[in-house]
């Protein structure tokens, strides 16, 4: 797969919900990095304000990947071999179009 590509929705790992963050992981040239997308920054791309619980995840998928779009962009910015969790803030947001409506 190039890195240009997105995996394949069954190559995914289930995206989990921690209480504060939808944690997931995103690929890149055979590697595996986790991440995490905040409530606020979920919120902002979704432009839903208020969740469920059980809605979070639904959502997350729904837009899954756009989350990976700006989680692989974040990535590859950083100079050094990247460790630990990549968040995506509501920040992270700023260049990104709006979702379209529908």
């Amino acid at each position: 797969m190039s890195s240009s590509q997105t995996p394949s929705p069954a190559a995914r790992s289930p995206a989990r919900w921690d209480g504060r963050q939808v944690l997931f992981d995103v690929q890149d040239q055979d590697r595996s990095y986790p991440c995490a997308i905040s409530l606020s920054a979920l919120q902002d791309l979704s432009e839903f304000r208020r969740f469920k619980p059980a809605d979070l995840l639904k959502c997350f998928e729904a837009i899954r990947p756009r989350i990976e779009a700006i989680a692989l962009g974040k990535l590859r910015a950083r100079s050094a071999d990247p460790t630990g969790l990549l968040h995506i803030w509501s920040d992270d947001l700023t260049d990104q179009p709006p979702v379209p409506a529908g």
